[in-house]
């Protein structure tokens, strides 16, 4: 049963991670429509982000909901895994892998994002706010 369910969230972390790349890409566009400084592009650019991250919210939320179906001992591991433990196994050890290659990706993402909001948005960004 472990086992399966270790897989059952390895393939939605893979999803995720699908996701991931696609929100990658779509930053990467929308930098360089910023730096074009191409309004047209940057709306439109912003816009096909959302559905992307709506995927990963709502299947970061399956990952959750399935934690509350569990026994309490797998659930515990269960989401010590999600925050980043390392594994004891074999199965753990590929999750983890996963779960850390998108935690990788996620921070890339975000220090494009940053860069991307303070270059359009100056003293406005939403990143000021956190300085």
């Amino acid at each position: 049963m472990w086992k399966e369910e270790l897989e059952k969230i390895r393939l939605k972390k893979r999803k995720q991670y699908l996701k991931l790349m696609e929100i990658m890409d779509l930053t990467g566009q929308l930098a360089q429509a910023a730096d074009r400084r191409d309004e047209v592009s940057v709306k439109m650019l912003i816009s096909m982000r959302q559905e992307p991250l709506l995927v990963l919210q709502e299947t970061e939320g399956e990952i959750r909901e399935g934690l509350l179906g569990m026994e309490d001992g797998d659930a515990i591991r269960l989401s010590q895994l999600l925050s980043g433990a390392e594994g004891t196994s074999a199965e753990e050890n590929a999750l983890h892998e996963d779960i850390m290659r998108n935690r990788r990706l996620l921070e890339k993402i975000m220090e494009l994002d940053k860069r991307v909001s303070m270059r359009m948005g100056g003293k406005r960004s939403f990143y000021n706010s956190f300085r």
